[in-house]
């Protein structure tokens, strides 16, 4: 039996869409309904949704081998935008920040690795980079969704950015 999987692509660019739309209404929600709570996340969440929005509206599926650049450049734009955002309304950066920009630099890297392999290398033959390259991004997106939702720093990404941590071993080694 045969199962075309590229309408399975499609169908979960509309799920994470609107699980991103998800993530902006709750950090929304939180923001009006937790006192002092950052903005980081709904600023984080909305430009993501704007992002993966419009992508998924402007861009051609039928672009042949350089939709692989197309959406490159897309998630660079998007982590500019985000870092942008955050130096021009002062935001602190927060967890969610952190794993945006981690997972749109994966994504990023794994768009211009594929679209190199098709169009630079010329492949047309199957291999097991595919399909690394499908599970990636999907998981990788997937994460960030969950990530805008729960705004936890659970894989521990967000400490490989602050310098509280740095001292603190910096601290500890002192003592040795």
């Amino acid at each position: 039996m045969y199962f075309d999987l590229t309408s399975l692509g499609i169908h979960f660019d509309t799920i994470i869409i609107w699980g991103l739309l998800m993530a902006c209404l709750y950090n929304l929600f939180l923001k009006f309904a937790v006192e002092d709570r950052s903005s980081s996340p709904l600023v984080v969440s909305l430009l993501m949704l704007s992002s993966y929005g419009l992508s998924y509206e402007i861009v051609d599926l039928n672009a042949g081998t350089s939709i692989y650049s197309i959406w490159a450049y897309y998630d660079i734009a998007t982590i500019l935008i985000v870092l942008a955002s955050h130096k021009l309304l002062k935001l602190r950066f927060s967890a969610s920040l952190y794993y945006i920009v981690v997972g749109l630099t994966l994504n990023t890297l794994l768009y211009l690795i594929l679209h190199v392999d098709i169009v630079v290398y010329g492949r047309t033959e199957y291999w097991w980079f595919w399909s690394f390259f499908s599970v990636g991004i999907n998981t990788v997106d997937f994460f960030m969704v969950v990530t805008l939702i729960f705004g936890k720093d659970w894989l521990h990404i967000g400490k490989l950015f602050t310098k509280k941590n740095n001292k603190k071993q910096i601290n500890s080694l002192k003592n040795c």
